[in-house]
C-alpha cells in the first residue's frame, strides 16, 4: 500500500489484505503480481477495490465472488467493469475467505459453483490479523449499524441466490432464533466467531426446534466450521440435551447421564416433559434431581416433586413463581423454617437470566421505526443482567402491511 514491493517474501509472510486502508498504484500491484504469482488473487481484489480494470484483465483469474463483491462496492467505473465481467460467467468461484484470511487455489479446496453471499468484508474495515477478536468492540456508525428497508425485507423474504452486500448480523441471529437451518448455513458460511447474542439466538433455536438441535449435534461431533465458530460449546451441548429431555428421549439416558455432557439448568421450556419420563430420569440420573424438581414445579407434577423431596433452595423458590400452584412456594418456605437455614444463592448467577428468557419478552421499549443490525437487550431488575429480545424486529416485519385480506 506504500507502493514498495519487497525483494523477497515467503508465502507464509504474504499479507492477505493489500487494499485497506490505502490503495497502491496500478503499477505497484502489477509488479507485485509478477514477482509473487501466489498473490494474484489479492492483487485482483485490490484491482476491484481501486477500479484497475486493465490489470485485472491481465491477471486472468477465475471469476471469484469476493472480487465481484469488492468491485460492486468500489463505486468506480473500473470496478463496475470487473463486476459485470465476473457476473457474466455461468459459474463462479469462492477462492478468497476474509474470515480465514486464506486463498484456496487448489480444486479440492475452493468452492464452485459459488454465489455472492455478502461474506466479503468491504463495508466495514475488519479484515484484521487477530481473527476478529475486537469485532464486538467496534463502534458502528448509523449507516453501518441500522438496516435499510431493503435489508430488513430479507428477514421475511427468501434469500436471493446472489446475496447483495447487506448487513448480516441480524439476519443470522433471526435465522438461529427461528431454527432455520438453510438460512443459518447460508448466512454463517464465513466462519466468523459467534458473539454471545448470536449464541443466545442459537440456543433459543435449538430449544424450540428438534431439527435444528439435531443439525447442531452433527456439527459438534464432526467439529465443522460452524462448530469452530462457537466460543462456548457447552452452551450448545446444554441446549441439545435439554431439547432431548423435553421430547422424552428415553434412549439417551438409559445408561445414565451421557459422559462429558454438561447438565442443562432448564428442562421444562418451551416443551414440558412427561411426568413418567421425569421419574425415569430421576432413577437413571439422580444428579439431575434439582433440575427435575424445578420441572415438576412448573409442570405441576406434585408426585414427582415428592419423589425428589428437595431441600430448601433459592432456585426452586424462584421457579415456584412460574407455577400457578401455590403449594410449591409454600413448601419451600416451610422447609426453610424447619431446617433453620438461609436460602442458597443461585449458582452461577447467570441462571437467573436463563429463567427470565422463558418469559420471552418481545415489545419492551417504544418502537422508533428503525432496527439495528442486532437483536436488542433488556436489562433485568435483578443482578444487573441483560437478556436478548426481538421486540423491534417483531414490529418491523409488520410495518406498512395494513389489513391482511384477499384481493378477491
Amino acid at each position: 500500500m506504500s507502493n514498495q514491493v519487497p525483494d523477497k517474501m515467503d508465502e507464509s509472510e504474504e499479507p492477505y489484505c493489500i487494499w485497506h486502508p490505502d490503495l497502491a498504484t496500478e503499477d505497484t500491484y502489477r509488479a507485485l503480481a509478477l514477482k509473487f504469482p501466489s498473490m494474484r488473487y489479492q492483487v485482483g481484489r485490490a484491482c476491484a477495490a481501486a477500479g484497475y480494470y486493465t490489470l485485472f484483465k491481465e491477471l486472468e483469474l477465475f471469476p471469484e465472488v469476493s472480487i465481484a463483491e469488492e468491485a460492486r462496492e468500489s463505486q468506480t467505473e473500473g470496478g463496475k467493469l470487473i463486476y459485470d465481467e465476473i457476473m457474466a460467467h455461468k459459474s463462479r468461484y469462492a477462492i478468497m475467505n476474509d474470515c480465514k484470511r486464506s486463498v484456496e487455489e487448489e480444486e479440492e479446496d475452493y468452492e464452485c459453483p459459488a454465489y455472492l453471499n455478502g461474506d466479503t468484508e468491504n463495508l466495514l474495515p475488519c479484515i484484521e490479523e487477530d481473527m476478529h477478536l475486537d469485532i464486538e468492540k467496534q463502534d458502528l456508525d448509523e449507516e453501518h449499524g441500522t438496516l435499510s428497508n431493503q435489508e430488513a425485507k430479507l428477514l421475511w423474504q427468501p434469500l436471493p441466490q446472489d446475496l447483495p452486500t447487506v448487513k448480516k448480523t441480524l439476519l443470522l441471529q433471526m435465522a438461529a432464533y427461528d431454527g432455520n437451518i438453510e438460512r443459518y448455513v447460508r448466512l454463517a458460511g464465513g466462519g466468523r466467531t459467534l458473539s454471545e447474542l448470536d449464541m443466545e439466538c442459537v440456543q433459543r433455536g435449538i430449544l424450540h426446534h428438534s431439527m435444528f438441535a439435531r443439525w447442531w449435534a452433527d456439527q459438534i461431533k464432526e467439529d465443522t466450521v460452524y462448530a469452530k465458530a462457537v466460543p462456548y460449546v457447552t452452551w450448545i451441548q446444554e441446549s441439545i440435551v435439554a431439547r432431548r429431555i423435553m421430547v422424552n428421549d428415553y434412549a439417551e439416558f438409559e445408561k445414565g447421564w451421557p459422559p462429558g455432557v454438561p447438565k442443562p439448568y432448564i428442562i421444562w421450556w418451551p416443551l414440558r416433559p412427561d411426568a413418567e419420563f421425569l421419574y425415569f430420569l430421576l432413577e437413571r440420573c439422580p444428579e439431575m434431581k434439582m433440575e427435575i424438581a424445578a420441572a415438576a414445579i412448573v409442570c405441576d407434577y406434585e408426585h414427582i416433586y415428592a419423589a425428589v423431596n428437595p431441600g430448601p433452595s433459592w432456585d426452586l423458590l424462584e421457579v415456584a413463581d412460574f407455577s400457578t400452584n401455590p403449594f410449591y412456594r409454600e413448601d419451600q418456605e416451610k422447609r426453610v423454617k424447619e431446617n433453620n437455614v438461609a436460602w442458597d444463592p443461585l449458582e452461577p448467577m447467570d441462571r437467573y437470566a436463563d429463567l427470565m428468557k422463558t418469559k420471552e419478552y418481545t415489545v419492551l421499549d417504544p418502537y422508533e421505526g428503525r432496527i439495528r443490525d442486532t437483536v436488542g437487550e433488556y436489562e433485568l431488575p435483578k443482578f444487573y443482567q441483560k437478556i436478548f429480545n426481538t421486540g423491534d424486529v417483531q414490529l418491523k416485519v409488520w410495518e406498512g402491511v395494513g389489513r391482511v385480506s384477499s384481493v378477491n
